[in-house]
């Protein structure tokens, strides 16, 4: 009986050890600090991706390849973002992973999810910039009771001596979103982007781009990423900024595509 209850055990714990992430190791990836510089070309370049907790539709991992379209941007807006969550992300701080690669050493997190069971992990949105992010604040929005919490992060840079008000967000795709977007019309006046999975269609979006005045820098579906047909991530701007060019990219390291357009200051 002893021997049984012995093997029993045993069983057990090699069952409850196989779950921790210290006995399910990451793939074997390189992430070494960069430093991000002042660019030359005077532009400030800005993108938005949904990155699906850094897996493509097969739940394979895509860090690198996602790295690879941002290693350009000023600023950087992601959604479905994990922070040592869960091992479908091998339990990795995929923001520390950015923030290494790409050098954007500026950063707010909003955690909108936390795993507390054994490890601390959380799950959310983030802002990363070349520039100081200052007057940074984070903004629960109104979400129905056992839903997915949602958030938004507003900040501001100092871009060629002048102030720029930045917001991110993913929102809910209930019912909810309308009083979700009536937060944001209210809190985010004066904005100069508005960045994000908005998780709402183009005639949806309107009365939030009209009372905020802003305008969209592109009208391409970005969802789903392999066969898109719907546009809900966006990039939306105060004609402050006048929009040089942008593109809804190609590629499938998500679920969603990223959306990267370049401005400078309006005449």
């Amino acid at each position: 009986m002893k021997k049984f209850l012995g093997i029993f055990f045993f069983l057990c714990l090699s069952t409850l050890l196989s779950r921790l992430p210290f006995f399910s190791p990451p793939p074997k990836l390189s992430y070494e600090w960069e430093v991000a510089t002042e660019k030359e070309d005077g532009l400030l370049t800005v993108l938005t991706y949904n990155i699906h907790h850094g897996t493509d539709n097969n739940d394979v991992l895509r860090l690198q390849e996602m790295a690879a379209l941002m290693h350009d941007a000023d600023i950087v807006f992601l959604s479905e973002l994990d922070r040592n969550f869960d091992s479908r992300s091998h339990f990795l701080d995929e923001l520390l992973i950015f923030q290494k690669t790409l050098g954007l050493k500026y950063v707010s997190f909003a955690p909108t999810l936390e795993r507390i069971k054994l490890f601390k992990g959380y799950y959310g949105i983030a802002i990363l910039s070349r520039y100081p992010l200052v007057k940074t604040e984070i903004h629960y929005l109104p979400t129905d009771s056992f839903k997915e919490p949602r958030a938004a992060i507003s900040a501001t840079i100092l871009w060629q001596n002048k102030e720029v008000k930045i917001w991110g967000t993913h929102l809910s795709p209930s019912l909810e979103q309308q009083k979700q977007m009536d937060y944001l019309i209210i809190s985010a006046a004066g904005a100069d982007l508005l960045l994000g999975d908005l998780n709402a269609k183009p005639t949806d979006v309107y009365r939030l781009k009209a009372l905020l005045n802003l305008e969209s820098a592109d009208d391409k579906p970005t969802f789903p990423a392999e066969f898109p047909n719907s546009q809900i991530d966006y990039i939306l701007y105060n004609k402050r900024l006048q929009l040089l060019d942008v593109e809804t990219i190609s590629v499938t390291y998500s679920d969603h595509l990223p959306v990267k357009a370049r401005f400078k200051w309006a005449q």
